[in-house]
């Protein structure tokens, strides 16, 4: 047995030797291997989510500093990441929003610039007592006040450094808690020089010949430590590496999709008939008609349950465009057959709505509805868990907790992931595999391009529900500056004397150390103490025990609260018709696409509504940003304008997407490697379907590593 305390160099070197590890074994080795990785930096690196030597060379950088010079601040542009050499002027303590902070004023003589830390000890001040001469400082440089200012930079004496990495163009590495940027570049430059020349090429000749991409060793090695600046740097074209790189996730991506696609085609699924004087009960409890799209939407469905070939159907519409109900006659439709059916939420609070709002339909219909979420207390969890497997509960809803591995049903016929920007196609198989290839509808409020679509939901049919219900009353979206934060107050007041309710959203739970943003815990007390005494308020975030969420969702629902000061926990499926007015803090801080979702929380009835943008910084750039938010409330033009600014990932979440992690690409500027790379996935797939070739052997080790995270999501507790 290996003990934690084993040198794993040590191990390595006589494995290599001895030509025990494959190239590819070498990769998946800890992090302990690498030369100078002790197990206090271990530690670190795997708090990151950086457990193998793989890990790391694939976590490419964020960009590069161009240290070969020195630039000028005045000639520095605010919004770029920067890095400048100055003369410390002094540092103080100065009070700033009833807290101390740490600043220190720095010049070239071309201008200056005020570095700011809002956490900090006193080995801040001495260090900087104790720094003298020229020092280097890098940051995201801000303008606020119409000064310059960077928070909690990175600092390094420029006279004596012989850091291999400082000096000429250095990468710069998203931040570890516990390591410096100076030392984890030490690190890479260990993983570059040692294991760089195991990686094994994963493309075939011919592709790299035919799309002309240099081979992974050339890729990494450019990338992490490049000899000139990137041109993706300087203007629109990535480096040779990059694009080489861009290309190679994309074909995986595009694997995955047409590999995913052609195993449903295979599988044998149940086909569901029609009970329509159930489906007549059913309607007759709806206290509303449906609209044509989601009649349209109904019958694309029932024609596919009709099949004996699994249904996988992505059901996408703008918030508020009536899903919900969509999945419940899918519901009751299966289980109308003699089926089970389990609609899993991304968030225990949404889990709780659903189970809350299903219920008034569920059991006039005698049909056994249960909730199943982690935070449930042991004993229901297992009074929930034995009813779905004895077949007992025929709707479940739940959360995460639907796919865990002791979770069993008897006959599940349908899965309903509802906000798929939460989950993936590898969620999608784990539920999948919880029943005999039980139908799969997904819902999304989150509208994808087409483009998206495609590539992220290759493996689903798509259907949209392009109508709203009749009485709802377009959301006016307002823009304010910080200054005039006045305005939203009043209009706040307004609207409460009214009777009507409000959310005010912030970007963090409690003070940060790196960041001067509000946050819900002080601004709750604020506002409750100073602008708002009169008015039953309560914080909500995702940090809160369920129960305590659950009780504050229910107070505010039934109007015993008028005022929801929250994290973007609410951003998804809240439903609260006398919710009239939205006011998000710091939108800056987040992407078109979820300040649309938050938007979508008010405006559910036929009240005026209004959702109002209380920015503070970011200049020109951001309010032109944020204006797309006032010209439009259509969600598909949102989206697009939401990846073509920021790219895939603040779109739909990827961390949670499954296979689509997306580190590198972006489907509006890579859309061109994109179609290149499913040319070539498909071309691979025809001419060798199973990847039997030698030639195509690493491809298929690195897909089965892939294909194991269902396994992982299986095992999930």
């Amino acid at each position: 047995m290996v003990t934690p305390s084993t040198d794993w160099r040590n191990v390595i070197m006589v494995a290599q030797r001895s030509n025990i590890l494959s190239a590819d074994s070498v990769l998946l080795q800890p992090v302990e291997a690498i030369k100078g990785v002790g197990p206090r930096l271990a530690h670190h690196l795997k708090a990151k989510g950086l457990v193998t030597v793989e890990h790391l060379l694939f976590n490419l950088p964020l960009g590069y500093l161009d240290q070969r010079g020195t630039i000028q601040i005045s000639r520095l542009r605010p919004g770029d990441y920067v890095s400048f050499v100055a003369t410390l002027l002094g540092g103080r303590e100065v009070r700033y929003r009833r807290r101390k902070i740490y600043q220190v004023t720095f010049s070239d003589g071309t201008g200056v610039v005020t570095a700011k830390w809002f956490h900090y000890g006193r080995w801040l001040i001495q260090r900087f007592q104790g720094l003298k001469g020229s020092v280097r400082v890098s940051g995201t440089l801000r303008v606020f006040g119409g000064k310059l200012e960077i928070h909690h930079p990175e600092i390094e004496a420029v006279e004596g450094v012989n850091e291999e990495g400082s000096g000429g163009i250095v990468p710069r590495y998203s931040g570890i808690p516990g390591i410096g940027p100076r030392a984890y570049r030490r690190i890479m430059k260990e993983v570059v020089s040692n294991f760089i020349p195991q990686v094994e090429e994963t493309l075939p000749a011919a592709v790299r010949d035919y799309f002309n991409l240099v081979d992974l060793q050339a890729a990494l090695r450019q990338v992490h430590f490049p000899s000139e600046l990137p041109e993706v740097e300087r203007s629109l074209q990535l480096s040779p590496g990059l694009r080489r790189l861009i290309f190679e996730e994309l074909f995986f991506l595009e694997l995955l999709i047409i590999r995913s696609r052609e195993m449903l085609a295979r599988e044998t699924g149940q086909a569901m008939g029609l009970d329509r004087d159930f489906l007549r009960r059913v309607g007759k409890l709806l206290p509303f008609s449906l609209t044509n799209a989601q009649k349209r939407v109904m019958r694309e469905i029932s024609a596919d349950l009709g099949k004996r070939r699994p249904m996988n159907r992505l059901v996408q519409g703008d918030v508020g465009c009536g899903k919900t109900v969509v999945a419940l006659l899918t519901a009751f439709i299966v289980i109308a057959n003699g089926f089970q059916a389990a609609v899993m939420a991304p968030t225990e609070i949404l889990a709780q709505q659903h189970y809350v709002n299903l219920k008034p339909y569920a059991e006039p219909l005698g049909v056994p509805l249960v909730l199943l979420t982690s935070k449930l207390k042991s004993r229901e969890k297992q009074t929930s868990t034995e009813a779905i497997a004895k077949g007992e509960a025929r709707l479940v809803i739940g959360t995460h907790a639907l796919i865990q591995k002791h979770v069993t049903f008897q006959r599940l016929g349908l899965v309903v992931i509802d906000e798929q920007h939460r989950f993936g196609v590898l969620q999608r198989m784990a539920l999948r595999q919880k029943g005999g290839s039980p139908h799969v509808l997904v819902m999304t409020a989150t509208p994808i391009p087409r483009t998206l679509a495609m590539t992220a939901y290759g493996d689903l049919d798509v259907s949209v529900i392009d109508e709203l219900p009749p009485g709802r009353t377009p959301v006016q979206t307002r823009i304010i500056h910080a200054k005039q934060r006045y305005k939203a107050y009043e209009l706040l007041r307004q609207e409460f004397n009214q009777g009507h309710q409000a959310y005010i959203i912030y970007p963090l739970v409690e003070e940060s150390e790196k960041s001067d943003l509000r946050d819900v815990t002080s601004m709750t007390e604020h506002l409750g103490k100073e602008v708002f005494p009169d008015i039953p308020l309560a914080m909500l975030h995702g940090r809160m025990a369920a129960e305590e969420k659950q009780k504050i969702m229910a107070a505010f629902a039934s109007k015993q609260l008028q005022l929801l000061v929250a994290t973007t926990v609410i951003e998804v499926g809240i439903d609260v018709p006398d919710a009239t007015v939205m006011v998000v803090e710091h939108p800056e801080r987040f992407g078109l696409s979820q300040l649309h979702q938050l938007r979508g929380r008010v405006g559910r009835s036929t009240h005026a509504s209004y959702c109002l943008l209380i920015y503070e910084g970011g200049g020109l750039e951001t309010r032109q940003r944020l204006a797309i938010m006032e010209q439009s409330n259509d969600g598909f033009r949102i989206a697009e304008e939401d990846l073509r600014l920021r790219g895939p990932g603040d779109l739909i979440g990827l961390q949670q997407a499954g296979f689509m992690d997306l580190k590198l690409a972006n489907l509006v500027r890579d859309a061109e490697t994109l179609a290149a790379a499913r040319r070539a996935a498909l071309t691979l797939i025809q001419k060798d379907p199973e990847l039997t070739k030698p030639t195509h052997a690493v491809i298929r080790a690195k897909l089965q590593r892939q294909s194991h995270q269902v396994a992982d999501l299986l095992k999930t507790s």
